[in-house]
């Protein structure tokens, strides 16, 4: 008992530092911050934070995990009341954009700028984005009912469209612009090119 409240403790720890360093990040990027300037925005000395993340690497590591539960949270929050499953999707896409267009700063790291960074973090043991895959295979299942899908597989539609709209992001981030696409044609495109001839 000892041991899972001392965890919880440290746990809460983190996602208070976390949200701090989130809001830091996202003013002035990752790449040339130290670890002196994280713990003197965040209040912590450089030895309690060093405590919590071991490495600047590990920081910033948690810090995507963080992230991509936040995110997942607001989807959940963002999607209550709403049946259709293509509006589902939108609403994924919509704050999937807007959530990059807010961290673009924190974005310009080059690990990030890599393609298969998200994939990467996903394959870790904990696999943060797990639930936002559950969620998009739930409404994939949903859409089937009505528009037959070409993969069986809802789970791995929903790879598919989460690679699909990172595709829009990548692009932003290296051609630059507006991340301001239609939502909705983007949700129809996939469909239309996912959905079964015979469907």
């Amino acid at each position: 008992m000892k041991e899972l409240i001392k965890e919880k403790v440290l746990e809460t720890k983190k996602n208070l530092v976390l949200e701090k360093v989130s809001e830091y990040f996202e003013k002035v990027g990752f790449e040339s911050i130290k670890m002196q300037e994280i713990a003197a925005h965040t209040g912590l000395s450089v030895g309690a934070l060093y405590k919590l993340f071991p490495s600047k690497e590990r920081l910033f590591f948690e810090y995507i995990e963080y992230q991509i539960k936040k995110f997942h949270e607001e989807l959940i929050a963002a999607s209550v009341g709403i049946t259709d499953p293509r509006d589902l999707l939108k609403k994924f896409v919509e704050l999937k954009f807007s959530a990059f267009i807010s961290k673009k700063e924190a974005m310009q790291h080059p690990v990030i700028g890599d393609p298969l960074f998200f994939v990467k973090m996903n394959t870790r043991k904990s696999e943060p984005a797990g639930p936002i895959y559950d969620f998009l295979a739930a409404v994939f299942e949903m859409l089937s009912e009505t528009e037959p899908m070409r993969e069986e597989s809802h789970r791995k539609t929903a790879y598919i469209f989460n690679a699909y709209t990172t595709g829009f992001v990548e692009y932003w981030l290296n051609q630059g612009g507006e991340l301001d696409d239609d939502v909705s044609e983007v949700v129809d495109m996939f469909i239309s090119g996912m959905r079964r001839a015979d469907g």
